[in-house]
């Protein structure tokens, strides 16, 4: 008894922390399976009858495939280019012979400090000019140049847990940077390749201020502009944006399910080893 006394406010902690994170998700999911009527009524009662209908209404009505091909093959893109920059930059900085490493870790992490918003009118404006708007390849880029330097923070702070002998022993049996790289610093940054995956990737799946900014045409639109299908001056469709809402969360929930055990590594690995 005197064991479950201390253990008590742990507990409590943890099942308000957990109906605080599963409230707002049940209650999307509640909405999704309301009809217009139902949701006017009350907006946090059960549903009459669940409405499964809704959701093959929205993925008619609002392009729901293109949308998750156009999110998904960004995130993709944005997410190997990040890695490979990010994690080719941090081993630059703690396993190379480069000097002033510090300062340039120090330049790389400066964008760290300014919000999307505070540039997004420079980016808006450049973009016009050199014809990028409403293209892919314009919305990866900005992607990867304010993201960047999260990767590089979080992949150099644990390469510096790594001996340097551990290099230092394959580059006296001929080993090349790349070699090292490829053969030693990848296969350990697994776990923590794995966080990133899920940090970066939920930003930019997630994200809905650039794609309104930079794309224009439906055919360029991701998976969050839907959402804003369904929102009016004057009246808003609750179940379909839930239902939109729904659509939007099920990948990356699916994603973070299949990562969850290499990112628990990378947690345990980064403790043991800072």
């Amino acid at each position: 008894m005197r064991n479950f006394l201390r253990q008590a406010p742990r507990y409590f902690l943890l099942i308000l922390g957990a109906f605080l994170t599963l409230y707002p998700f049940s209650l999307v999911l509640l909405t999704s399976l309301k009809t217009t009527r139902d949701y006017m009524k009350s907006s946090i009662a059960l549903p009459s009858v669940p409405q499964f209908s809704n959701y093959v209404a929205v993925y008619k009505k609002s392009a729901i495939l293109p949308g998750f091909v156009n999110s998904l093959s960004i995130t993709v893109v944005v997410l190997v280019l990040e890695i490979l920059i990010g994690a080719l930059a941090a081993y630059a900085l703690t396993k190379m012979d480069f000097r002033k490493a510090g300062k340039y870790q120090l330049l790389f992490l400066a964008p760290m400090i300014l919000p999307i918003q505070l540039i997004a009118i420079p980016i808006y404006l450049i973009f016009v000019n050199v014809g990028l708007t409403d293209t892919k390849f314009g919305i990866i880029v900005v992607y990867i140049a304010t993201g960047l330097p999260l990767v590089i923070f979080m992949l150099t702070s644990f390469m510096k847990t790594i001996p340097i002998q551990i290099s230092e022993s394959a580059m006296v049996e001929g080993a090349s940077d790349l070699q090292i790289f490829n053969k030693i610093m990848l296969p350990l940054l697994k776990p923590n390749i794995a966080a990133i995956s899920v940090i970066s990737g939920l930003g930019v799946w997630n994200d809905f201020f650039m794609p309104l900014l930079l794309l224009i045409s439906a055919k360029q639109k991701t998976l969050p502009l839907k959402i804003y299908d369904y929102m009016g001056q004057y009246n808003n469709n609750w179940p379909f944006v839930s239902t939109c809402i729904i659509y939007v969360l099920m990948p990356i929930l699916i994603f973070y399910i299949c990562m969850q055990k290499y990112i628990i590594k990378g947690v345990v690995a980064g403790a043991v080893k800072g």
